[in-house]
């Protein structure tokens, strides 16, 4: 089976949208990882990489100003659709890459958020140094991405991912970025076994809708309580909250 590399075609291609709308039905997970970052989040919130919206929804809720970047055109789209209703929500369709540093830090942002982003960016630190410029001294970098590099398979080709995380690897990105870390720790370690299982037995480029519902139904209400009682010491994601001295 040929699965296709999409880290050059990302930000043009449909598949983006499509399987952010078949992960939007994990509604209790995407509440977790918002919890995760909550105390952390602050009045005026640079969101990038908004996908569809499916973050910006609860950001605007809580924030008075969210501006976010969304280079995929599909993506784009759905979530200014999404968030028509929302004032305090402005979308720039534009590659992070392509945007005016001065004209983001007239904002005086003291949240970058940041969730699945930072592994489709082939230049990571480059990318956490734009943060840092975004953010007014003392805001917080907000990050999640994916874990564990032996877990890399044809889904995360599919997603355009350049890489999977360990602790070791974005805390020394982050250090070169010249953020100080606060906080990072592992999230989600059973759907890491079925990220593991789908990617080295199954060969899996997509994500399947079903299991999606089975895991946000039947396993993430436990698990997830479980995480907050107990430190993981291993999980699909990292999450990461670092500061601009």
């Amino acid at each position: 089976m040929s699965h296709v590399d999409r880290r050059h075609s990302q930000t043009q291609d449909r598949y983006a949208a499509d399987d952010l709308e078949t992960m939007q039905e994990a509604t209790r997970y995407t509440a977790h990882v918002f919890n995760l970052f909550r105390p952390h989040i602050g009045a005026r919130v640079l969101e990038v990489g908004c996908g569809i919206a499916t973050m910006s929804r609860l950001l605007a809720e809580i924030s008075e100003e969210v501006v976010a970047i969304e280079p995929n055109e599909n993506c784009a789209v759905l979530a200014r659709q999404a968030m028509r209703d929302a004032p305090n929500f402005s979308l720039r369709h534009e590659l992070l890459e392509d945007t005016d540093a001065q004209e983001l830090a007239s904002h005086r942002f003291d949240t970058v958020f940041c969730v699945n982003v930072l592994e489709h960016i082939e230049d990571d630190v480059e990318a956490l140094r734009t943060f840092r410029e975004a953010i007014v001294p003392g805001g917080h970098v907000l990050i999640f991405v994916p874990a564990v590099q032996a877990a890399f398979g044809p889904l995360d080709s599919a997603l355009g991912h350049y890489r999977r995380y360990s602790k070791k690897q974005l805390s020394k990105a982050f250090v070169d970025a010249d953020l100080e870390v606060l906080s990072m720790r592992y999230t989600n370690p059973i759907g890491l076994i079925g990220w593991w299982v789908n990617a080295r037995i199954l060969k899996s480029a997509s994500h399947s809708r079903r299991q999606v519902r089975l895991f946000d139904r039947w396993v993430a209400p436990w698990a997830l309580r479980l995480e907050r009682l107990i430190p993981m010491p291993i999980g699909l994601s990292l999450t990461a909250v670092a500061r601009r001295r």
